[in-house]
């Protein structure tokens, strides 16, 4: 009889190794395994490692070299005692499933022979079998431990260095922009440090440098020359040592962050077009591997199942397994591929509550936050209420503005939708009193549609529009720069501005001057006109805008600046969009050639293959092919049809990726695909059931 005790040790090393997995995530946990690891492994006395320090600090990780390598000894410790544990039972239950009971080996016989009976036992060697095992396990745990420890600070170095390259162009601009219209450049620097939820990674590199300033009392050249010791990017490297010198021989500032705008914006385009070749490549491999190779591989497998007979678990292992995990594999490569192209966020963050004690919080005299009294925390109990109100009431007074302004709040309502259609047509499962696949997948198959195209519609909608403001801000930025360097304030230049035709911008702009006459600041109707519009670009224009009048009034250099670099992603955009165009038709293409095979096996091959009886004929003497039972028939067409509907949907989150860099972008992709599909497969089972195709296996082969 099995007791619990037997298992202790098994739950104990579990336990040990979910802990180990969770230290990460639980502060406190990390916190008391660190001073563990500091005591028992004596961190105050570990070499330190000048590569892998760098790497540390190059990856942002905030942990010093000795306390993470002596949490490392301590983690590859104790995945050691749980892997020996683990190891131990592993072993023991291979020994149980195989059935073992003796373990003989006549070549070792001589050899073991001058040896004790009980150490050739069955005993001793299912404990030696049991040790090795454990030992192995162990071993494994401890050196895979130690080595993916030491090499998630290499990964996230990369992944830092890729995001750093990717927003370089819009940092410069940015500050080049704010430079030149009269910002002190650690004011500049500052403000970057700021806004780093919109300029990324290089933003937040640049925020080292402001600590440095701040908490340490660094001069300005020592924080920047620390900047370029410690990034993981070669270019902010190199614009930070070049920045250096700048500084330190007294040249112009602006004279030299324009040349590394202009530098850095054609090196956008080089970037940009080296995605492009990477995406061209990427395409060839997912048509060839993914498409023509699922293709090749599941018929290949249906002709030996036809005559051998057997295959038809490894063919729903494909269809239901590979199939959709290469498809997901390469969606991963291509976002992490695409990652440069996407901003990193698409609009701010709002704005604070002031009573949730952030920076719209009151504060005190000494730093601290001041008490409200109790008028003022009901008076912000009631704003908190009316805010959330407004929220629901807008959706209902308004639902096409809000669906326009965020898409997938659509899901919240078509998702459902879809889950209690699935659910109202259970009894259609059970019609013939068994259960019916074919019925099941009509239902699921009409509602994923549902969902995909009403999402589609929605966001391709939304996504047009935000496409044209977009291309009317340039024009909208010239104007403004034109009258501001004419002498006019900010105020007077988009009450010019509203009264000429901007194009997509008009009501926008009327909107903004609505807010500046009912008492908002100009920085405040700029920021209403982002969060309602929620696009990157539009997103770091306000953000440079706004902090540009706070330092002048005189702001026409930075809106041309702004102008021209809203220009240039305009044009990458465009030149982007063309490319990915080809590569899109190229996936519709394979994604048809792959239907109509698998369309043409599912309803045309497959029904008119005989079965056992009539090939065996009166003569008893069986043809090419063994004949499969209207079970298998059944089986094999339902594994074709699947494998259609998943690739028709896959295909087209692909397409998608690969055309606009998003997901979103490719659920309408994926709703055409699964559309065609489903319809061709529906019209080619209507045809076959009608008698259209009388084909025998014989010609169709």
């Amino acid at each position: 009889m099995v007791s619990v005790v037997q298992f202790l040790p098994l739950l104990a090393a579990v336990g040990l190794l979910t802990l180990l997995a969770l230290s990460p995530a639980v502060r406190p946990l990390d916190r008391g395994l660190s001073r563990v690891a500091w005591v028992l492994f004596e961190g105050e006395k570990i070499e330190p490692n000048v590569e892998r320090r760098r790497v540390l600090r190059s990856a942002g990780i905030g942990t010093p070299y000795r306390l993470y390598q002596a949490k490392t000894f301590l983690y590859s410790t104790l995945a050691a005692v749980g892997g020996v544990v683990l190891g131990g039972y592993a072993a023991g239950a291979l020994i149980e499933f195989l059935g073992i009971d003796r373990l003989n080996a006549p070549i070792a016989g001589n050899i073991f022979r001058p040896l004790p009976d009980w150490l050739v036992s069955f005993d001793a060697k299912y404990f030696a079998l049991l040790f090795v095992g454990a030992l192995l396990l162990g071993g494994g745990a401890a050196g895979l431990v130690y080595v993916v420890r030491w090499n998630i600070p290499s990964v996230r170095a990369d992944t830092r260095r890729r995001q750093i390259d990717a927003g370089m162009p819009r940092m410069i601009a940015f500050v080049y922009a704010l430079s030149r219209g009269g910002m002190s450049f650690p004011a500049v620097m500052r403000t970057l440090s700021d806004n780093s939820d919109v300029f990324g990674t290089g933003a937040e590199e640049m925020g080292i440098g402001v600590r440095n300033i701040d908490l340490f009392g660094d001069d300005l050249v020592s924080s920047i020359r620390d900047l370029a010791t410690r990034t993981p990017s070669e270019q902010f490297q190199s614009f930070a040592e070049n920045l250096t010198s700048v500084l330190q021989s007294g040249q112009e500032l602006s004279g030299f962050l324009r040349d590394e705008y202009e530098r850095y914006r054609d090196a956008a385009e080089e970037q940009q077009q080296e995605i492009l070749d990477v995406l061209a490549t990427a395409s060839e491999i997912y048509v060839t591997v993914v498409v023509a190779g699922m293709l090749f591989l599941i018929t290949i497998l249906l002709i030996i199942g036809l005559t051998s007979g057997g295959m038809l678990r490894l063919l729903q292992l494909i269809t239901y397994v590979v199939l959709p995990a290469t498809n997901v594999l390469f969606i991963a490569y291509l976002s992490e591929v695409t990652q440069p192209l996407r901003a990193t966020r698409n609009s701010r963050p709002d704005e604070a509550d002031p009573s949730d004690g952030g920076p719209g919080s009151p504060v005190a005299t000494d730093g601290g936050e001041a008490l409200l009294g109790a008028r003022t925390r009901e008076n912000v109990a009631r704003l908190r209420v009316h805010r959330r109100l407004a929220r629901f009431q807008r959706v209902f007074t308004d639902p096409g503005r809000v669906l326009l302004d965020k898409p997938s709040l659509l899901l919240y309502a078509t998702v459902p939708l879809a889950l209690l259609f699935v659910a109202v047509q259970f009894p259609t499962y059970y019609a013939d009193g068994a259960f019916d696949v074919r019925a099941l997948d009509d239902v699921v198959i009409q509602a994923a549609l549902f969902v995909l195209a009403t999402f589609g519609v929605v966001y391709e909608v939304s996504r047009r529009r935000l496409e044209r403001l977009e291309g009317a801000v340039p024009d909208l930025l010239d104007r403004l720069a034109s009258l501001n360097e004419a002498g006019l304030s900010v105020v007077s230049s988009f009450d010019r501005v509203r009264r000429s035709d901007i194009g997509a911008l008009d009501e926008e702009v009327d909107r903004i001057w609505r807010d500046i006459q009912w008492g908002a600041t100009v920085e405040e109707a700029l920021e209403r006109f982002e969060k309602r519009v929620r696009t990157p670009s539009v997103t770091r224009i306000v953000t440079l805008l706004t902090n540009s009048m706070r330092a002048s009034n005189e702001i026409g250099p930075v809106l041309r600046i702004a102008a021209e670099q809203a220009r240039a992603d305009r044009k990458l955009k465009r030149q982007r969009r063309q490319e990915t165009m080809t590569y899109l038709v190229v996936i519709y293409v394979s994604f048809l050639v792959f239907l109509v095979v698998i369309g043409a096996i599912d309803t045309v091959l497959i029904p008119n293959l005989p079965t056992g009886a009539e090939t065996s004929g009166a003569s008893g003497i069986g043809g090419p092919f063994g004949g499969i039972g209207d079970v298998a028939k059944a089986d094999y067409q339902l594994v074709f049809f699947h494998a259609g509907i998943i690739q028709a949907a896959l295909s087209g989150l692909v397409g998608g990726q690969m055309a606009g860099g998003s997901l979103k972008d490719g659920l309408k992709h994926a709703s055409v695909m699964l559309l065609v599909a489903y319809l061709a497969f529906l019209v080619s089972q209507d045809l076959s059931l009608s008698g259209s195709f009388a084909a025998g296996p014989v010609g169709l082969l």
